[in-house]
């Protein structure tokens, strides 16, 4: 899915101090009409001391508006609104499905009209099971009605069998006729890192190659190329001040992982 950036709504947005400016500049004007001095508004006056935290709270309400109306737009809805936006598309959130997953399953079934058996329906289909993370179909892989959708779990790696035969039975109430659907777990793409780390004095290697370990299954996770320099730049950790002997998979070119696999990390850290 594309990146939407959140509307900026500066008019929603005020600090307590310019809401505050804005009071001592109407009790100003109020005096100045009316002939009077002005009051003195400044930190610690008894003006002050009234009005900021009336200040304080008109801003946190501006805030709450602002979080209140954003939750009307499925992008950007998380938490109870989203289950809310859920129940509109008719799909639950799934047992330990996380906001970013369920919104991207909501998302593809609001840009999707109920399916006649295409790979995308297959795999919109196998999503919406309890249990699964990511699923990606293939048409003719067998022969020309055949459809294999292969699926992970909600960490990204490859669904147990008894996932997979789950998938099949609840794909087969939509399956179509003539389609000869297997749903099977995903296979494995085995990536080897390889790097040496220069450390700074008062790095310790094993924090350091968690790290790395952390950055690079983030990067790898769903991802279907794996580019050689980007990999390079996760190594820079706290602790590293440079590497060398850097290979991927033994070599120093990008990888693309087949559509039915997905990536996992093997990683050799020396210093």
């Amino acid at each position: 899915m594309e990146t939407l950036i959140k509307p900026e709504m500066p008019i929603l947005r005020e600090t307590p101090e310019q809401i505050y400016q804005r009071m001592a500049n109407r009790m100003a004007a109020l005096a100045q009409k009316r002939g009077e001095t002005p009051p003195a508004t400044d930190e610690g006056e008894i003006h002050y001391d009234l009005a900021y935290p009336i200040a304080e709270e008109l801003s946190e309400q501006q805030q709450l508006l602002e979080y209140g109306f954003l939750q009307g737009f499925l992008p950007w809805a998380d938490g109870e609104f989203l289950d809310a936006a859920g129940v509109f598309f008719g799909l639950t959130r799934n047992e330990e499905e996380t906001d970013d997953a369920y919104r991207q399953r909501l998302i593809d079934r609001a840009r999707s009209d109920e399916g006649d058996g295409r790979r995308q329906d297959y795999e919109r289909w196998a999503r919406n099971v309890d249990g699964v993370g990511g699923a990606v179909a293939i048409e003719k892989a067998r022969h020309d009605l055949s459809i294999d959708v292969f699926i992970t779990d909600l960490e990204g790696q490859p669904a147990t069998s008894e996932l997979a035969a789950q998938v099949r039975s609840k794909l087969e109430d939509k399956r179509r006729a003539l389609h000869d659907l297997q749903v099977l777990p995903a296979n494995i793409f085995p990536v080897t890192v390889a790097v040496k780390v220069i450390l700074r004095p008062e790095a310790e290697l094993a924090q350091v190659e968690e790290q790395i370990v952390s950055q690079v299954k983030t990067y790898l996770k769903g991802r279907s190329q794996i580019v050689y320099q980007q990999i390079g730049a996760l190594f820079f950790v706290d602790g590293v001040e440079d590497f060398t002997d850097y290979t991927l998979n033994g070599g120093e070119a990008n990888l693309t992982v087949p559509a039915d696999c997905v990536a996992t990390l093997q990683l050799v850290v020396t210093a």
